[in-house]
């Protein structure tokens, strides 16, 4: 998952030098530019937050396509955006459920059992 998150962080970091260049909307170029360097720098990382951070690039770039969009960007970049959200949701998919392969069912039902999660604004109280 690592290998994929850096490809299409390069992806995404070429698609928006290639915005800058073309100078057709920087507004979409400098978000797209920070979510490929946040992708590339967590998967040379290795942290154990990979699937977060696939889940939360591919909504932010879904959120980045519907503006594209909405404002009349021109269409090889609003559909790029769209096709690396896409491509940034099944990511985030292949190890989330066993469709893919890559997770057995076994997996995925002790994750489940795992308990609550702990917040770090919730307050335990020790009596």
């Amino acid at each position: 998952m690592d290998g994929g998150l850096a490809i299409f962080g390069f992806g995404l970091f070429l698609l928006s030098i290639a915005n800058l260049f073309a100078r057709t909307s920087y507004w979409l170029a400098w978000p797209l530019l920070v979510i490929s360097m946040l992708t590339m720098g967590m998967a040379f990382s290795e942290s154990k937050r990979l699937r977060e951070v696939s889940l939360g690039a591919s909504a932010a770039l879904a959120v980045l396509g519907i503006i594209a969009w909405a404002t009349g960007t021109v269409w090889w970049l609003t559909l790029a955006v769209f096709l690396f959200a896409a491509a940034f949701g099944v990511l985030w998919a292949e190890f989330r459920y066993a469709y893919f392969g890559h997770v057995t069912q076994e997996e995925l039902s002790q994750r489940a059992k795992r308990g609550p999660v702990h917040w770090p604004w919730q307050r335990r109280r020790v009596h």
